[in-house]
């Protein structure tokens, strides 16, 4: 799952008020650096979090699910090994 980033941060500011300009002068950028950052897909990681901050939003939520989808996939593998192993023992015994 690929998530616009850029997009995210245009729909918060959006939801909150804060224009490109505000948004500019409080992460320290000009204006044109926010569409900029706004029209990307990814950005670094310390911009994210800058924006987080001034943002009052955790942006890093939308790539936490991929962990737990792993984690799910984890565990849904070690459960059919087991299946496995037990379709395996009950063929042995015919």
């Amino acid at each position: 799952m690929v998530i616009h980033i850029g997009n995210k941060i245009r729909q918060v500011a959006d939801q909150k008020g804060i224009k490109i300009a505000e948004l500019g002068r409080r992460i320290n950028t000009a204006r044109q650096n926010v569409y900029k950052i706004i029209g990307k897909k990814t950005i670094d990681t310390g911009l994210l979090l800058k924006i987080s901050k001034v943002l009052e939003f955790d942006f890093f939520q939308y790539y936490t699910p991929l962990k737990d989808e792993n984690q799910k996939l984890k565990e849904d593998n070690i459960m059919l090994k087991e299946m496995i192993e037990l379709l395996k023992e009950k063929n042995k015994r015919k």
